[in-house]
């Protein structure tokens, strides 16, 4: 009797679960209020399978977004949702993750994003203008924020490398090497503390505040890898102070 009973539940639980996966994803966007710098284009599929034509954030904007819900997540009260994004013919990132929503957080896991380095230099407030090649990868293992704070960090590990790394400036084609950050969490902060090995004597760091708010920090200390073609930029980053080093930040 007792396993029957267990298994009715069981049963019951499935059936709803299967009815909510069901429901038409525009119902659901239908009863919900999104923040007003998140825009919604060509929505279709139920919540089951999602596909959305565009998605855009402030500045940053996601093409062909797909998304499937996993049924067994519906048991745990913590919905998790395969996400793929981006089209390799399309401009915009490329990646996928997976995301867990809670009441009160969100985690991401397994993110991979593949971004054309031009497209975050154009978005950037740099004192002259450039052209950045290669290509931008953001790998994270887990990310989680408080969705009652402002979407604060609260735990955070990954990394992001530039590939091929280079740019165009004062008509001088610059190779730079090879440029990583580490990605992690720091009172309330998502962080990107660049590796001091590079070719710059470069070490900066930058944090992505809760509410979207961005700064950083850092020195240039130019040594003898310091790529040539660049030392006509130095007028444009001040003076050095008494060790030698240009201050940076925004």
């Amino acid at each position: 009797m007792k396993n029957k009973f267990v298994i009715g539940v069981v049963v019951v639980i499935a059936y709803l679960g299967f009815l909510i996966a069901t429901i038409p994803t525009t119902f659901v966007l239908g009863q919900v209020e999104l923040p007003k710098n998140i825009a919604l284009v060509g929505v279709k599929g139920t919540v089951w399978h999602t596909q959305i034509k565009q998605v855009t954030y402030d500045k940053i904007s996601l093409a062909k977004v797909d998304a499937s819900l996993s049924f067994w997540s519906l048991f745990t009260l913590t919905p998790k949702l395969n996400v793929s994004f981006g089209d390799p013919f399309i401009s915009g990132p490329e990646g996928s993750l997976v995301l867990a929503a809670s009441s009160q957080q969100a985690e991401v896991t397994d993110l991979t994003v593949l971004i054309k380095a031009n497209e975050i230099a154009q978005q950037l407030t740099l004192p002259l203008p450039i052209s950045a090649q290669g290509d931008v990868k953001i790998s994270i293992e887990r990310a989680v924020v408080n969705l009652q704070d402002k979407d604060a960090c609260l735990a955070g590990d990954g990394d992001i490398t530039w590939l091929k790394a280079g740019v165009i400036a004062l008509e001088q084609n610059i190779k730079l090497g090879k440029l990583n950050a580490d990605i992690s969490c720091e009172k309330g902060d998502f962080t990107l503390a660049l590796s001091p090995k590079n070719n710059f004597g470069l070490t900066f760091k930058a944090y992505v505040h809760p509410g979207g708010r961005i700064s950083g920090k850092g020195f240039l200390q130019p040594g003898t890898k310091f790529p040539q073609q660049l030392n006509s930029v130095f007028p444009f980053l001040g003076k050095k102070d008494n060790k030698g080093r240009y201050r940076l930040a925004f």
